[in-house]
């Protein structure tokens, strides 16, 4: 079981990821000085993620309506806080009102209203997303599926897949304290994907070079608890053994 009562369920459907190296004295300067900067093989990693959220209820209550079916990006790094590994949220920008106002006032985390696109078939998902607020920030990404041409797959333990996927502590600050928030889930399962990045200047200010690759992820639904001050503890628990 979750330790606390978890607060929000939600299924992430269509989910497509790309991953990028960044240069982590840029990226360093966006990540609070109680968090540290989390490298692989000495790199920092920027990772944008889209999904489809539906349903998504709150403990308790059945799905919300008018929640069904609406599409979120995060833009997501890596950091440690002690020896617990999470991710840190740049942004997160969603076309409704109503999750970003529980994220921001909840979860102190950065959501924005957007302006968000996407076309899909089976094969091909394409995103288009602007920032409604005034930096104006923007993204678009074409993706490819794989479908049949590849296999699905676990990521094996030690790999930068493992490394980037297998994190279930989201940390924030909250009038200048470390917050962090549990997330449960199965084990991803992911098959590599194509991707080509259009409009990148919501990237810009986070040093981002060489993309490192692109996959899809199974469905998955998630529970979500409430955040706490942050630990420092000696040593990461596994978060699979959390909840179920």
């Amino acid at each position: 079981m979750m330790r606390g009562a978890w607060c929000v369920e939600q299924t992430w459907r269509d989910m497509m990821m790309v991953h990028w190296r960044a240069d982590p004295n840029k990226l360093a300067r966006h990540v609070p000085n109680k968090l540290q900067l989390d490298l692989f093989d000495g790199h920092a990693y920027v990772s944008a993620v889209l999904f489809a959220v539906d349903p998504f209820r709150l403990r308790g209550m059945p799905a919300v309506r008018g929640m069904r079916r609406f599409w979120q990006l995060n833009l997501r790094t890596y950091v440690r806080c002690g020896a617990t590994p999470g991710v840190y949220f740049l942004r997160l920008d969603t076309s409704r009102a109503w999750p970003a106002q529980l994220g921001r006032l909840t979860y102190a985390l950065p959501f924005e209203r957007a302006e968000m696109a996407v076309l899909e078939d089976r094969e091909h998902l394409a995103v288009g997303v602007v920032s409604r607020t005034g930096d104006k920030a923007s993204l678009s990404v074409g993706f490819r599926r794989a479908g049949h041409r590849m296999p699905w797959y676990e990521p094996m333990e030690g790999s930068l897949d493992a490394w980037l996927l297998n994190r279930y502590t989201l940390f924030a600050t909250a009038f200048g304290v470390v917050v962090e928030t549990r997330v449960v889930h199965k084990p991803w399962v992911v098959q590599p994907a194509e991707a080509r990045v259009g409009d990148a200047r919501m990237l810009a200010p986070y040093g981002c070079e060489e993309m490192a690759f692109a996959c899809a992820a199974e469905t998955r639904t998630a529970r979500i608890g409430l955040p706490h001050p942050a630990r420092h503890p000696t040593h990461s628990p596994d978060s699979r053994s959390l909840a179920r």
